[in-house]
Order: C-alpha cells, then structure tokens, then sequence
C-alpha cells in the first residue's frame, strides 16, 4: 500500500529526488519566470487574447501590443514568481531556524534536526515546476467545462466549478508542499504545518494577483 501511495504521489506531486536535484543555476530560473508570465497573461484562451489585442487592429496597435506581450510576460513572471516564493523561502528559513532552537533547548532531544538545503531560487523553481503538472489539466477543464459557466450557469455548474478550483489550488500547493519540506527536511511536526501556510499564502496572493495586479497592468493593451 505504500509503495502504490508513493508512486501515485511521484507521478501527481514530482519524486522528492527531482526536488533535491535542484541546483541555484539562474538560465532556468529566467526561462520559467517568462513561461510564468506567458501562461497569466496568455492562457487559458490564446485565441480569445490574439482576437481581442491583434485581429482587426490598426498596425500601429499590433506593434504596440506585441511590445506590450513582452514587456507583460517578464514583468508578470518577476511578480508572479518572487512575491509567492520569496516570502515562502523566508518564513520557512524563519521556521528552521525555530525547529534547530527548540532541539537545542531539549534536554532530551528526542527530535533531530537536518540541515536544509534550500535557497530562495530553489523555492523559485518548485514554484515554477508545480505549473508543469497543473496547467495542462486546468487547460483541459477549461474548455472541456468552465469555459461555459458563468454567473447566469445553474448552481450545480458554479458549485462544481467551485470545487475544481478549489482543487486546483490545493494540487498545486501540495505540490509545492512537497518540494519545500524535501528541501528544508522539516521534522514531521513542521511538516504538517507547510501545507497550510503554503496554500494560505499562495490563495491569497493569487486573488490580488488576478483581480489587482493582471487587470492593472495589462490596460497598457491596446
């Protein structure tokens, strides 16, 4: 039973082998920032975006907004990626740190302390890896169901959809989940607390994210 739980685990949340193979190398990092941008700015309708920022406009505003996709992409990537990976990395460094004191001021000391291995990069890179996984399965699910609910949809259609984002949310966090106490190789107490502050900080900055940050910044489209 464990062996199936594992390999169901490897292939749904990563092997914890790929996590610990994570070096501080920046020409990947950079890579994913801009496939982050791409996929909040582009996805999950790259025909819907093209026809509304290029099909049928003056060619001025297609140059315009070309330049404009590039300039979006990094800078939706840079945010995207730092701001929910940077204070994760700090607050579970904070975390180490407490688990290591707690240890020392044990007598006993019945629970052992590992020392991490990782960097804020690395965080960076899970970050950027759990969109491997979730993206193609949310693309399907767009278009397969949630392309056509709306707030006029029956309540069973906006309560399922409801729960496949739901879901979404909390596949990717415990994707990340997984990375951060294979790096930061948390005792089981700590463990337990990663998911939670995982998807707290995640959710919430992804609801700025969505209704602040993108909306803002893509009015530059022309």
């Amino acid at each position: 039973m464990n062996s199936f739980k594992n390999k169901l685990l490897n292939i749904l949340l990563y092997p914890t082998q790929l996590f610990e193979k994570l070096t501080d190398k920046r020409a990947a990092l950079y890579a994913g920032i801009l496939l982050v941008g791409a996929i909040d700015l582009l996805l999950p309708d790259l025909a819907a975006f093209y026809k509304l920022h290029f099909e049928g406009k003056p060619i001025t505003a297609v140059y315009l907004n070309a330049a404009a996709v590039v300039l979006l992409i990094a800078v939706l990537g840079l945010i995207d990626v730092i701001f929910v990976s940077v204070p994760l990395f700090d607050f579970f460094k904070f975390m180490k740190k407490k688990e290591t004191s707690m240890v020392s001021a044990t007598s006993e000391e019945k629970i052992a302390v590992i020392p991490h291995i990782a960097t804020s990069i690395k965080i960076m890179k899970i970050y950027i890896m759990s969109h491997f996984i979730i993206i193609p399965v949310s693309m399907v699910l767009h278009f397969t169901f949630l392309e056509n609910v709306t707030e006029n949809s029956s309540e069973w259609q906006l309560y399922l959809a409801l729960v496949i984002y739901m879901l979404i949310y909390i596949w990717m966090a415990a994707t990340i989940t997984r990375g951060i106490n294979t790096l930061f190789k948390f005792n089981p107490i700590f463990r337990k607390l990663t998911f939670i502050i995982v998807f707290s900080w995640s959710y919430l900055f992804e609801m700025v994210f969505e209704m602040q940050i993108l909306n803002w910044l893509t009015k530059i489209l022309r």
